[in-house]
């Protein structure tokens, strides 16, 4: 329990190991393994904290659309949330992560699905999601959850990874490895819409730009302009007294605007760094384990591997999400759904950016807007649909639900509750 609780979880942990064991078993030198599981686990550390901090540095914004749309309601802290959520359901989360990351292993290894999940942080809050639907909502026994959450985990792991890699041929930055993060069904969805509707020739990334603007072609300066920009508007629209008095610590809401946007920019250039040095060992190790361990086996690795190539899309994408999930909103409460939520804007903004970039790999412009649209009212109405279900873990859910949280969850929800009564 100790190894599952206080290794396998930590995603760091998990990702040196891969690195670890696919060097050992092609019997490079031990001075060449841990040199190369170092580096591995710190270019993770650096990727994790920089969107980590990425995220966290749209939260301003949140209590910002917030007042603009006159809810009052607090801001919910991430610690306390997941702190909330693990309190209820955080024994059986440990144990279905670690029996459910086991059936992935396997599924890999003995089947023609030979994809290994290594986002160890999605796979730790879906495994608290699965045990609080099936806690909530059957009479199972504990043994019992444990056993059918764990294959639900293992063939979400497994079915997840496999459905996003034939996507990523079409998507630049995306070679050696396919997608293990929450937001697979959006991108499988914006994909889907983006060839129907869209023109892959239109590449939003290859818009043209004047001589003047050439040099928004680099991702930092691209993406510290632009949310500059972003937080200058909001703040305007949300009154600069208030962001003055309420937000910003006292600052005037042009130089708060300009330390966001520059801190925006700062944490996309940690997650540059990081790519380049798991990347440059993780992927040669895990041929090890795909020649020795897992014949075949490909990583299923986080998305902000491929925000670097995609700087613009990453933006539209947050945009397009956030005004569908407002839309989905006013609908909700034009409708007077019992549950009402605002969306949260961490996982609006990562699911939003990775969606517009897979509906960008195959409808150009329009492919990823549309996406990331169909993304934003995934979100919030399979949101709003999950949180009945799941008892404890919805203080979580309010601040990390993402795609697949929302379009899953529901539904392994609604089955149980045929299968129950």
């Amino acid at each position: 329990m100790y190894f599952i609780s206080n290794i396998l979880s930590e995603p760091a942990f998990l990702v040196g190991m891969v690195t670890l064991v696919g060097l050992a078993a092609q019997k490079k030198k031990i001075s060449n393994i841990i040199s190369a599981t170092i580096k591995t686990m710190v270019g993770f550390l650096l990727i994790t904290t920089g969107a980590q901090s990425m995220g966290m540095s749209l939260m301003p914004l949140q209590s910002m659309l917030q007042h603009i749309f006159g809810m009052n309601a607090q801001v919910a802290s991430i610690d306390s949330a997941v702190g909330q959520g693990l309190t209820s359901f955080g024994s059986e989360a440990a144990l279905i992560f670690a029996f459910g990351f086991l059936a992935n292993v396997l599924i890999a290894r003995f089947t023609k699905f030979k994809y290994i999940h290594l986002s160890a942080h999605v796979s730790f809050f879906y495994a608290g999601l699965i045990a609080a639907l099936l806690k909530v909502g059957t009479s199972l026994s504990p043994v019992m959850v444990i056993i059918i959450g764990s294959l639900i985990l293992g063939m979400y792991l497994t079915f997840s990874c496999a459905y996003m890699n034939p996507l990523m041929k079409n998507v630049k930055g995306g070679e050696g490895f396919t997608i293990g993060h929450s937001s697979s069904i959006g991108c499988l969805v914006s994909a889907g819409l983006g060839k129907v509707f869209g023109n892959k020739n239109k590449d939003l990334e290859e818009m043209k730009l004047p001589k003047s603007l050439e040099f928004l072609r680099e991702t930092t300066i691209a993406l510290s302009v632009l949310m500059t920009l972003i937080f200058v508007v909001i703040s305007l629209i949300a009154t600069p007294s208030f962001v003055t008095s309420s937000i910003s610590g006292g600052k005037d809401i042009i130089t708060f605007s300009l330390l966001n946007g520059l801190k925006f920019g700062l944490w996309i250039t940690v997650i540059i760094t990081g790519v380049r040095m798991m990347m440059a060992d993780i992927v040669p190790a895990f041929h090890g384990i795909s020649e020795k361990i897992v014949p075949n086996a490909k990583p299923g690795l986080d998305i902000p591997l491929l925000f670097p190539t995609h700087p613009t899309s990453v933006i539209v994408g947050f945009l397009s999400s956030l005004v569908a999930s407002l839309i989905g909103m006013a609908i909700l409460g034009a409708l007077k759904y019992p549950v009402i939520v605002f969306p949260a804007l961490i996982p609006t903004f990562f699911t939003g950016a990775v969606t517009a970039i897979f509906g960008n790999s195959t409808g150009g412009r329009r492919g990823a807007i549309i996406g990331s649209f169909a993304n934003g009212l995934i979100l919030i109405f399979g949101q709003a649909f999950l949180l009945p279900m799941i008892g404890g873990y919805e203080p979580m859910m309010r601040v990390l639900c993402e795609t697949d949280y929302a379009f899953y969850g529901p539904i392994i929800g609604w089955v149980l509750r045929l299968l129950h009564g």
